[in-house]
């Protein structure tokens, strides 16, 4: 394999798959499936590891690297490792960039709808189906109690699912922004619990706390977060990513809220004849109460 040319695999790593699919062979198309599906912490494990859970020999990912314009797979480690480092920049490095970069304000627009609308679709092509239902599930039974906790740009997605949840189920609750009082609102947390955490970079060390917490308690954890090597991944049943890049200064948390609220119309759905009665007796009440007709 000859040296890496400039320019080559331009973009990032799962750009390049993308544009090389058409080009693939059969085994090496299930390589790149398996890199896209777990990206990118699938390209951080070793050659080997990264073949056999891929189905496929080390010949075929040799192959695939030289397709990538890559020269070997220590390269492609150190470019998901870039990209990653790159996601964390800060707010004001951000700024800069986007100072320096802005275009002319329509096509700034395009630009800006483009890439919110390119977060939501790969959200929902990465989406682990499996997770995905089976966090449904646990959310959609009345006999687990549900915490939400966010952080501090997500606790507005945490309070937004607690006021669907509440209205379709008993038993949810949200954990508020203050962690002082956590405590005392974990104090019952076990086998049966639900966390649902919400945590993107800069991801906070009481966020990850929490969520280790409530695995070593045997409570099942969904994360909602902007990368599959968020901190408090390692501690979660569930992860379900959203990418936050935006063609501006701040992230974007779009792509986390259709996630979020896909699966409250999912665990709707399935609790669709407990969700009718409270509805129903909710009505009453609000008619009782409210005075509302």
């Amino acid at each position: 394999m000859g040296p890496e040319r400039a320019g080559a695999a331009a973009g990032t790593i799962a750009q390049a798959l993308e544009r090389i699919t058409p080009e693939l062979t059969p085994r090496e198309r299930r390589a790149a499936d398996h890199l896209a599906a777990h990206y990118p912490v699938a390209g951080l494990a070793p050659m080997a590891r990264f073949a056999k859970s891929a189905g496929a020999s080390s010949q075929t990912v040799l192959r695939l690297l030289a397709k990538l314009e890559l020269t070997s797979w220590r390269s492609l480690q150190d470019r998901l490792r870039a990209e990653l480092a790159a996601e964390r920049v800060s707010p004001l490095g951000r700024w800069t960039a986007h100072r320096a970069t802005t275009a002319a304000e329509g096509d700034r627009l395009a630009s800006f709808g483009a890439q919110l609308a390119a977060n939501v679709a790969d959200a929902f092509r990465d989406l682990d189906r499996q997770q995905f239902e089976a966090t449904a599930r646990r959310l959609a039974d009345p006999r687990r109690p549900v915490l939400v906790v966010g952080g501090r740009f997500t606790q507005v997605f945490a309070r937004l699912m607690v006021r669907h949840l509440e209205i379709v189920r008993a038993d949810v609750d949200e954990i508020g922004s203050l962690s002082s009082t956590w405590p005392d609102r974990l104090i019952d947390v076990g086998r049966r619990s639900v966390i649902v955490a919400y945590d993107v970079r800069r991801y906070q060390k009481d966020v990850v706390r929490l969520c280790a917490f409530a695995a070593e308690r045997g409570a099942s954890v969904a994360l909602f977060t902007d990368s599959t090597d968020a901190p408090a991944a390692r501690h979660a049943d569930a992860v379900l990513v959203g990418r936050t890049e935006s063609d501006g200064a701040w992230d974007s948390f779009t792509s986390l809220l259709a996630l979020t609220e896909a699966l409250v119309g999912r665990v709707t759905e399935l609790a669709s004849q407990e969700a009718a009665e409270r509805l129903a007796r909710l009505e009453q009440i609000r008619a009782r109460v409210l005075g509302e007709e």
